[in-house]
């Protein structure tokens, strides 16, 4: 009798193993048929993020600091810029490695969420899975690089780790878990901020004797580790990042004054509007969810929540932040609540599985929503093949668009030197400047004499004259490279070319970019 139900139990797990892998498949291949042939965006903070790499990986200069934040003088960690040193040196480069990257932190998370949800039933992790598929704010987090990404992708790793701490009590766990809040901290502070008192709050409702522990301690010493690079910075630059806090606390707390209903209406707000795209921006459908949830709690809290570890564990995970965010005076962003709507992912497995077993009108919804989640996902999914697969993307920061405009200059050049100036909304040319680096040299065997936003601007971009063209052979041929006039200043880039003695011969648009050409009058 034992061996029957350890057979029935493995094929069981088999089974699921199956299910899991084959989701994860089919949503892999969804993301690269969506990023393929350029397909994915390449604007100031991608580009900016590649260009910092570019200057560890080629001129060997180890960082500290990562991306800038929100608040001025203060820097998240180096961990985003370590890690897309991966995709850099294996492909050469090439921005579409660290997109590959983040479909492969995807899948991990994947992984771990199905595993996570596949106890409460297959029908549950197929609507799951294919939530983790189709969602449009998940999706969204495979179409560019972006240093927060990596927290919504690998949320659900991290709860896994902090589940089988809390359920074993083993020191891998522990380590593991603080390790990897530490990289989260390192990705985006205004979320990994929360991530001590997320371990905090979870090990003391869910199992408070491990906080006697030694290896609940010394885990948080990876933490802490993970940290050194930005503390290093900050005692080597005379606390500056410490002052930039303080600063900005300060001014905070002596500004227009703290309302808690404004500022609850105002992170509720910020929830609400970033759960909604992750039901495929369904209003309605994350209303019915979010009421049956509450009705759920205030039902059954003693009865099944409080003793179901993993949902306490995803309700901390959401709540601690979302009660922070009530007392610190900082602007909540969608990229800010990634993690929070990866745990939601889990608290709507665990909702359709409490509804499927409270009563027989329980056995009837359920299903309905399972079946509304599955239906609005395969629109998402049946959407982007029938309607968008080949179709026209106009925006100017989408990687393909800039590829065509560099490759309209280089063959209007013809092998010539040159000099090409571009436009962006953002001041900040990154984008060129990365890919006249990477694709231009490449591509066709040199990079132009000067690329920059302007002509004798000061550089803003450290070690900029180590990556520059050859001066010599100059032809005279000048381009223009412009993005939409979005916030009206173009007029006043375009200005800053009327003293010099050029004449326009050509202006065509690539996309949606305009590119014109003009020459050195008195150029031999």
């Amino acid at each position: 009798m034992r061996d029957s139900f350890s057979n029935l139990e493995n094929q069981n797990q088999m089974r699921n193993s199956k299910l899991i892998l084959g989701i994860l498949l089919a949503g892999i291949l969804y993301r690269l048929f969506l990023t393929w042939n350029g397909n994915f965006l390449f604007n100031m903070d991608n580009a900016r993020d590649m260009v910092d790499v570019r200057e560890m990986v080629v001129l060997h200069k180890l960082r500290l600091i990562g991306p800038t934040s929100a608040i001025e003088g203060l820097f998240n960690g180096p961990a985003w810029y370590y890690l897309l040193a991966i995709p850099f040196v294996l492909s050469g480069g090439d921005p579409y490695a660290s997109i590959i990257m983040e479909i492969i932190l995807w899948a991990i998370g994947g992984f771990f969420l199905l595993k996570l949800v596949s106890k409460w039933g297959t029908w549950i992790t197929i609507t799951i899975g294919l939530l983790w598929v189709a969602s449009n704010y998940i999706v969204l987090t495979n179409l560019y690089a972006f240093n927060p990404n990596p927290v919504t992708l690998l949320t659900p790793l991290f709860i896994f780790l902090l589940f089988k701490y809390l359920e074993t009590g083993r020191f891998l766990y522990s380590i593991s878990a603080w390790f990897l809040g530490g990289l989260f901290f390192n990705f985006e502070m205004n979320f990994g901020i929360f991530i001590p008192v997320i371990i905090l709050v979870s090990t003391f409702f869910i199992k408070k004797n491990l906080l006697k522990k030694k290896a609940f301690w010394l885990g948080s010493i990876f933490f802490v580790v993970i940290l050194m690079p930005q503390i290093i910075f900050d005692l080597r630059h005379q606390f500056i990042m410490s002052k930039s806090v303080l600063n900005f606390l300060d001014q905070g707390s002596s500004g227009m004054g703290f309302n808690p209903a404004a500022r609850l209406q105002t992170i509720s707000s910020s929830f609400f509007n970033t759960f909604v795209p992750t039901l495929m921006n369904h209003q309605t459908l994350a209303w019915i969810i979010l009421g049956l949830f509450i009705l759920l709690i205030l039902k059954i809290w003693k009865s099944a929540v409080k003793k179901n570890s993993l949902v306490i564990l995803s309700l901390v995970y959401i709540f601690v932040p979302f009660l922070g965010y009530l007392i610190l005076p900082v602007a909540v962003n969608p990229w800010h609540l990634g993690g929070e709507m990866s745990a939601s992912l889990i608290l709507i497995g665990f909702l359709l599985k409490e509804i499927r077993d409270f009563n027989l009108m329980g056995k009837l919804i359920a299903p309905i929503i399972g079946i509304l989640i599955c239906f609005f996902a395969l629109v998402n999914i049946f959407n982007f093949f029938l309607n968008d697969v080949g179709k026209i993307n106009m925006d100017p920061s989408l990687y393909k668009n800039e590829i065509a405009a560099i490759d309209y200059v280089y063959k209007k050049a013809e092998g010539q030197n040159f000099r090409v100036y571009t436009y962006l909304p953002s001041v900040y040319d990154y984008p060129y400047q990365y890919l006249f680096w990477w694709y231009g040299k490449k591509t066709y065997g040199y990079i132009p004499g000067e690329y920059v936003y302007s002509p004798n601007k000061p550089p803003y971009i450290p070690s900029q004259d180590k990556f520059q063209g050859s001066k010599e052979n100059f032809s005279g041929l000048v381009f223009l490279i412009k993005e939409p006039n979005r916030n009206y200043t173009r007029f006043g880039w375009e200005g800053d070319f009327i003293k010099y003695n050029w004449e326009t011969i050509g202006k065509e648009m690539v996309g949606p970019l305009e590119v014109e050409i003009r020459k050195e009058v008195n150029w031999q």
